[in-house]
């Protein structure tokens, strides 16, 4: 891949975790970052046990796991021998949750063995760099300004990424 220069466009880690995470109330469906963003529609399906249920009765249901841990080696290895990566989710089909998934797949990353600060160069500097395109993914004059403010580090605390005060779209102030 390196020789090549071929990317990761992330390990998709949320992919992973989606396919196994329903399968008892998962750990964010009362967490006020993701459930400010869905429909209590999806909470209550989400948390139906008859839906769990339906999720743990798939036949490869224990290999689940498993492959969200190789997902999570595969990538240390991919960024220490020096091959190009970025953030990705795959979100947007049912299960996968725009916005909170990248979020959370920032946490997976961490939880991987990467920084904070090489997990959010993947999700900024590394998609501009991906796409070839020049003014986007780092904060310069002239560039397309696209950011969020947070009122804690993620550097200390990748979880730290929830901690949105503003967000700003081509430069223009919206609400978060």
């Amino acid at each position: 891949m390196k020789k090549h220069g071929a990317w990761q466009m992330a390990a998709t880690l949320v992919r992973e975790e989606s396919t196994f995470i329903y399968a008892k109330p998962a750990p964010f469906l009362t967490d006020p970052f993701f459930t400010r963003s869905v429909s209590s529609a999806v909470i209550a399906t989400l948390s139906d046990s008859d839906y769990q249920s339906k999720i743990a009765a798939d036949p490869d249901f224990p290999k689940f796991h498993r492959l969200l841990e190789m997902a999570q080696k595969n990538l240390k290895l991919l960024a220490d021998a020096g091959i190009p990566y970025g953030l990705g989710t795959d979100s947007g089909i049912p299960g996968r949750f725009p916005g909170f998934f990248e979020e959370r797949e920032m946490e997976l990353m961490v939880d991987a063995g990467l920084t904070p600060t090489q997990v959010i160069t993947a999700a900024t500097k590394r998609g501009g760099e991906f796409l070839q395109a020049s003014d986007l993914g780092t904060l310069e004059p002239g560039k397309w300004a696209d950011l969020i403010v947070l009122g804690a580090n993620p550097m200390a605390n990748i979880r730290n990424m929830r901690s949105i005060e503003a967000v700003y779209i081509a430069g223009k102030k919206v609400s978060p």
